[in-house]
């Protein structure tokens, strides 16, 4: 078996309005002026876990995201995975 690291950020689509992106936009811009700025607000979960290769820790991670962390109806979805030394 072999550790892995997980990173999935899910956010919303870019088909839905992200009113807590809109509000940061809002707010930093009346704190200070940043040029071509854009926003988007989502959640970041990491998961460490052991798995019998990459190809199963993948699939593992991305049940887990379709199932749990992520309403595939308005949110979508990133992984990162990283094979943990030691």
């Amino acid at each position: 078996m072999k550790r892995f690291k997980a990173t999935v950020n899910v956010g919303l689509k870019p088909t839905i309005k992200d009113v807590k992106a809109i509000t940061l936009k809002d707010a930093v811009s009346g704190l200070v002026e940043l040029e071509n700025l854009k926003c988007k607000a989502g959640n970041r979960y990491t998961l460490e876990f052991d798995a019998e290769n990459e190809l199963d820790a993948e699939n593992k991670i991305k049940l887990v995201a379709e199932e749990i962390l992520a309403n595939s109806v308005i949110e979508e979805y990133e992984i990162m995975l990283e094979e943990c030394n030691g």
